[in-house]
Order: structure tokens, then sequence, then C-alpha cells
């Protein structure tokens, strides 16, 4: 019959003490920043009969209120 207290014990896996936390790829801040800007520029293209002075300054208004909505989501991946 089998004797099972002398079978060896399970090993737990442990991290290397030099592994970290890994580093999240930012994601979120790229495709939102790109993403804002193209709307930004549909909306004032067609708002302003593509004037480009006002196109052009939206369209970099649309890209950095993008890169933060995105940069706050990329924030929130890696507190979780």
């Amino acid at each position: 019959m089998a004797r099972s207290h002398h079978r060896r014990k399970h090993k737990h896996f442990q991290p290397p003490p030099h592994s970290g936390p890994h580093k999240v790829k930012k994601n979120a801040t790229t495709i939102f920043a790109f993403g804002g800007g193209i709307v930004a520029l549909i909306i004032s293209y067609s708002a302003t009969d593509g004037n480009p002075i006002w196109v052009l300054a939206s369209t970099i208004i649309g890209s950095l209120v993008g890169f933060f909505i995105g940069r706050n989501i990329d924030k929130e991946k890696v507190e979780k």
C-alpha cells in the first residue's frame, strides 16, 4: 500500500527576487490619441467648412484630450 507521508511535497512557485512588476504596454494612450484626433478632425472640418487653421487646432486639441484619457486608462490597468 502507498505511504503518502513519504512522498515529496509539492514545490510552490516563487518568482525570482530580481523580477519586478511587468511593464504594461501603453496601447490605450496611442489608440485614444489617434481616435480623438480623427474625431476632432471630422467634426471641425464639417463645422468650419474646411478652414485649415481651425481644423488643425481642433485636431491637436482632440489628440491631447484623447491622450490624457488613454493615459488614465493605462494607469488604471497598472494599479489593478
